[in-house]
C-alpha cells in the first residue's frame, strides 16, 4: 500500500480526509477500511489537484459537505454514470467524480468543499 487514507468525521461540520499519491499524472489514493486500492481521480479531477498542487506527489485532501476555513468548492454541474460532474468555479475547470464518492457521501452532492496541503 501506497499511502493509507484516514476518513475523518466530526460532529456538526463532518471533515473527511485522504491521504493522495500521484501516478505518473494522476492522483489516487486508498482506503484499506472500504478496500479501496489504487483509486485514480479521472476526467479532470487530477487537473484540478495538481492546479492547487503543483510540484508534489503526495498531498492530503480534506473535504465536506459544509465550506470549513480556506476551502475550495466544488459545484455539481450534472449526474451521469452513477457519478457527477463538478465545476470549480475559482479555476474555471471542471470534472468527473466516479461513484466511489457515494461511500463518503449519501448520494452525489451538490456541493463539496475541499482543501488540498503538501505533505
Amino acid at each position: 500500500m501506497k499511502n493509507a487514507t484516514t476518513p475523518v468525521r466530526t460532529s456538526g461540520n463532518a471533515l473527511m480526509q485522504l491521504n493522495l499519491y500521484k501516478n505518473h499524472t494522476t492522483w489516487m489514493f486508498d482506503d484499506p477500511a472500504h478496500q479501496i486500492l489504487a483509486e485514480p481521480f479521472v476526467l479532470g479531477m487530477s487537473e484540478i489537484i495538481t492546479e492547487r498542487i503543483p510540484t508534489n506527489d503526495r498531498c492530503t485532501l480534506l473535504f465536506s459537505l459544509n465550506p470549513f476555513p480556506g476551502s475550495h468548492s466544488l459545484n455539481l454541474l450534472k449526474e451521469e454514470a452513477d457519478g457527477g460532474w463538478y465545476r470549480e468555479p475559482e479555476l474555471e475547470m471542471q470534472g468527473w467524480l466516479c461513484p466511489v464518492t457515494r461511500v463518503y457521501c449519501v448520494g452525489m452532492p451538490g456541493r463539496l468543499y475541499y482543501k488540498v496541503f503538501e505533505v
